[in-house]
């Protein structure tokens, strides 16, 4: 493979003058099991776990198989680091140099990105090491054991409060004086009362959605193992933006490869082979799911034309390009669909929702003729749109909140009321131990079953 520093600086070149602002970006050639071993750790260097491994083996079958193949892996980082495949042809490295840079523009300008950590292929060497260093001296058992609680809910996180937390205030006794009646003051002091508020009492004072952040501060645990909670939670929350702008970020960066390369001076031959390229990467997807890079991509150009449009009606006061670039900087998944995915082109792109054909669980016994077919549901725009962005709540994950701590310690969750999904019984059994576990008192959660029942929880060990 090669990749002619020439033709390189050229992409960067006209990415620039496109209107990209992207970070330094540090480009490195990798062979396939490098590249799936990135993929399955999520950075170059991580702390060991079992589940890497299991990523990594299905990650590896399937390139093997023919059934995905990795292009590149781009990292948000100062400077950034791009991965590319070294069977990587000419004209693939020039498409995904051009995507590369629009991944590191998005990273660099998009609001969901302003606060994440631009150190962290670094400092997940760090975490690396720590996590070595306990393994040496409590032992992989013992490490690896804490590390599965934390991965079990490491996506209960809470972004808006950030990475930095103070424990909650301690329990104090507030006065406040207040005139008694109003105007009352010109009478004297004796037109004062003083009121005694408790603050603090509660615990949690609000209901509380990081589960990670809460047991890290106040579960009864070794400093080794609240050191690697907050490992956990650190690296969650930095790849939480990505999460919530997958569509968006994709479609962005599958928007400017064609934009650039339409730009850039290709032969007939490696013009053929770019389509072929792109039309892979933008594929609508299977029949049960839409791929995020065709729909980012297909929404983007519609806005495109759009506001073309009005800005040629004096309709609009900026252009389609600008439009984009404002979307890019300050929408993330939710709001880029809610927004933007018009009804016209839901109708094109032959978008619908879908379900079971019948309103008996699947794991019941078989009830009429239908149970068990999945039919399509609605292709109305709404549903559609919520069906979408469904997912990019959360982190994908139910959201679970601690409500209260009794005055015995027991750990009462909740599923909140909003969140209209059932949860698998079995999963949830499984993480309330671990989380008892780690709190060593009762824990309790009402939740919805998958058959949408209310159910309460307790742990069993």
């Amino acid at each position: 493979m090669s990749f002619p520093e020439q033709r390189a600086n050229a992409i960067k070149e006209l990415a620039t003058d496109l209107g990209l602002d992207f970070f330094e970006t540090i480009f490195e050639i990798v062979p396939f099991d490098i590249m799936v071993e990135i993929a399955a750790y999520g950075l170059p260097t991580r702390a060991q776990h079992w589940s890497y491994g299991k990523v990594y083996n299905r990650e590896r079958i399937h390139g093997q198989m023919g059934l995905s193949k990795i292009y590149e892996i781009v990292l948000n980082n100062i400077p950034a680091y791009a991965f590319l495949l070294d069977t990587n042809s000419d004209v693939t490295n020039l498409l995904v140099a051009a995507h590369v840079y629009a991944h590191v523009d998005f990273f660099k300008n998009n609001i969901y990105f302003a606060d994440t950590n631009r150190n962290m292929v670094n400092e997940a060497v760090e975490h690396a090491i720590l996590i070595d260093e306990f393994i040496e001296k409590y032992g992989l058992e013992a490490v690896e054991h804490v590390m599965d609680i934390g991965f079990a809910v490491d996506r209960h996180v809470d972004v808006h409060k950030g990475l930095q937390r103070k424990p909650y205030p301690p329990r104090q006794v507030v006065e406040q004086v207040r005139k008694v009646k109003e105007y009352e003051d010109i009478f004297g002091d004796d037109a004062f009362m003083v009121s005694r508020a408790v603050v603090g009492g509660k615990m949690p004072p609000h209901p509380e959605k990081d589960l990670l952040w809460f047991l890290a501060t106040y579960a009864p645990i070794e400093p080794w193992e609240q050191s690697v909670l907050e490992i956990i939670r650190k690296e969650s929350m930095y790849f939480y933006p990505q999460f919530e702008t997958k569509i968006l970020n994709e479609g962005w960066a599958s928007y400017w490869h064609a934009e650039v390369i339409n730009h850039y001076l290709l032969t007939p031959g490696e013009m053929i082979e770019f389509g072929v390229l792109h039309s892979d990467v933008v594929n609508p997807g299977g029949r049960m799911g839409v791929n995020p890079y065709y729909l980012g991509y297909k929404i983007l150009v519609d806005i495109e034309k759009r506001w073309d449009k009005m800005y040629a009606d004096g309709e609009s006061k900026i252009t389609g390009k600008q439009k984009i670039f404002e979307i890019r900087t300050l929408e993330n998944d939710v709001s880029f669909l809610r927004n933007y995915l018009t009804k016209e082109l839901a109708e094109k792109l032959e978008l619908f929702t879908y379900g079971y054909a019948c309103d008996h669980h699947p794991h019941n016994k078989r009830l009429c003729p239908k149970c068990g077919e999945i039919a399509v549901k609605s292709r109305s725009l709404d549903d559609v749109v919520e069906s979408l962005i469904a997912t990019r709540f959360n982190y994908g994950v139910p959201r679970i909140l601690i409500r209260e701590i009794s005055s015995d310690g027991t750990m009462y969750l909740e599923q909140e009321r909003s969140d209209h999904r059932g949860l698998d019984m079995k999963y949830s059994q499984k993480t309330i131990d671990y989380v008892h576990q780690l709190w060593k008192r009762p824990v309790h959660m009402v939740a919805r079953n998958e058959q949408m029942k209310e159910v309460t929880i307790r742990s069993s060990t």
